[in-house]
């Protein structure tokens, strides 16, 4: 790994446990062990580097959506595996979920217009899958399919980010063993939860 994703990892890690305004440039550098000129160099601004970190993780869905609905044709499993996909990405890196939950709370003017470039183009790609399964009965006619839309990516944002928090209240403070599979039952539900508002029985 070079040093611009070097520097751009370790703020994202950073920026998602401290948020945007508490964290330094320097404490950036320190954690990659990099001097700060160098990560100027890079990104000449603490804004510029957090955008580039913003991208960075929304530019995942511009390239693995449209092969996801490929290579998924039928109604059900195509949402199912979308849903499955979104929840995987930030699960398996849960900086990602709290970094975009940090910056919707904190910068959200930002935060909305990066969001509404990166993602309206599938948001409304997968709106128009959903308006199709209406027209044939699959669906459930009173969807609505934007507002469906961000409201799972919200779920899945906030329910990540605050996973840890949940799974000690549902296995409490000291059952570490158990956490990781009373976690993989919660998102199980939260796709049956997606799953069930979506579909027509």
């Amino acid at each position: 790994m070079d040093n611009s994703a070097q520097i751009r990892a370790a703020a994202s890690r950073l920026f998602a446990t401290h948020g945007y305004d508490g964290v330094s440039l320097q404490a950036i550098a320190d954690s990659v062990g990099v001097a700060k000129q160098t990560l100027l160099y890079h990104y000449p601004s603490k804004d510029l580097l957090r955008r580039a970190v913003l991208e960075h993780v929304l530019e995942h869905w511009r390239r693995t959506l449209p092969a996801i609905l490929q290579a998924v044709t039928s109604g059900k499993r195509r949402f199912q595996a979308l849903t499955e996909e979104l929840i995987t990405f930030f699960d398996s890196d849960r900086d990602r979920a709290r970094l975009l939950a940090r910056e919707l709370l904190d910068n959200p003017t930002d935060t909305k217009r990066l969001m509404v470039e990166s993602l309206r183009p599938w948001i409304l790609l997968v709106s128009e899958y959903i308006r199709e399964g209406q027209k044939i009965g699959l669906i459930r006619a009173n969807v609505d399919p934007e507002s469906y839309v961000l409201h799972v990516i919200i779920l899945v944002i906030a329910n990540v980010a605050n996973m840890s928090a949940m799974s000690t209240a549902l296995t409490g403070a000291g059952d570490v063993q158990n956490r990781r599979e009373i976690e993989q039952r919660h998102l199980a539900e939260l796709v049956r939860l997606t799953r069930t508002a979506l579909f027509v029985r």
